[in-house]
């Protein structure tokens, strides 16, 4: 595996050519084969601005009718946003790890879209994207703004009952809300520095950028960089790529300085202290 994370940590951009290595030039092959067959197998019927509009405009709609039905909430029922996010971004890094790459009975339809046509269209090779077709292996299913969104029911009709009709609105909201943080901020992780290069130079989203790019060299898929969002999770649980505290990953943008030593080509390189 450290072989690959040097081949990735070479050249950060997302680049649409193979390495010149035998390897490499085999593995970008079959990306461009997988990606010519995916394409002409998409349905005449499939047009990505519905999709996305649909992925975009029920978690919108959830919010607004759920803000539209809030009455005077107070400020302390706000706070709840904070518990629910981090709930969220737990449960994101879980069903990442443990679902969509781990064939699991009942759950393998998902592993296998997943993994046998996210990670198989998309790789460290070309993360890049283009024409509305190809958003059929970008974008999240419809069903999975839906399923946040029906998920997050029970939660909060609990709250409702337990704390306040604003506390349940508040769960739905932030539910909603992580949904689209979650789409957002995958979808500018699949676009091309080449094209984007200001993306490189925003906190946060630089640091969620390098960490999926790495997660989808085909080594790592399965033990690397969980978070699709903020790398919260993959940094208390050890999951990251990076040797370094939560703000210091959260804060690491593109630089490859606080890589782990066993995912070192040379464990023995010199490296900054953890942050």
């Amino acid at each position: 595996m450290t072989d690959m994370l040097e081949t990735t940590a070479a050249s950060p951009d997302m680049t649409r050519s193979a390495r010149a290595n035998p390897r490499d030039i085999r593995e970008a092959a079959r990306q461009q084969r997988f990606k010519q067959d995916f394409v002409a197998d998409t349905p005449a019927w499939y047009r990505g601005e519905l999709h996305l509009a649909f992925n975009v405009l029920l978690p919108v709609g959830v919010i607004a009718w759920c803000a539209s039905q809030m009455q005077s909430p107070s400020p302390a029922v706000w706070l709840l946003v904070l518990p629910v996010a981090l709930l969220g971004n737990w449960i994101e890094w879980a069903a990442h790890r443990y679902i969509l790459h781990r064939p699991l009975p009942g759950l393998k339809m998902i592993y296998k879209r997943h993994c046998s046509v996210h990670h198989q269209f998309f790789t460290h090779h070309d993360l890049g994207f283009s024409g509305h077709r190809e958003w059929r292996a970008l974008l999240f299913p419809p069903f999975a703004p839906a399923g946040f969104i029906v998920a997050a029911i029970p939660p909060a009709l609990l709250l409702g009952w337990l704390v306040s009709p604003n506390a349940g609105y508040v769960v739905e909201i932030t539910i909603a809300a992580y949904y689209l943080l979650y789409e957002g901020l995958h979808t500018l992780s699949h676009f091309d520095n080449e094209d984007y290069p200001w993306l490189a130079h925003m906190p946060l989203v630089n640091t969620v950028r390098r960490m999926h790019r790495i997660h989808h060299v085909l080594g790592f898929m399965q033990t690397r960089n969980f978070n699709l969002t903020f790398p919260i999770c993959d940094a208390l649980f050890a999951t990251s790529d990076l040797d370094r505290g939560l703000v210091g990953t959260l804060f690491n943008g593109e630089s490859d300085t606080y890589v782990r030593r066993d995912l070192r080509p040379d464990p023995e390189a010199p490296q900054n202290e953890t942050v």
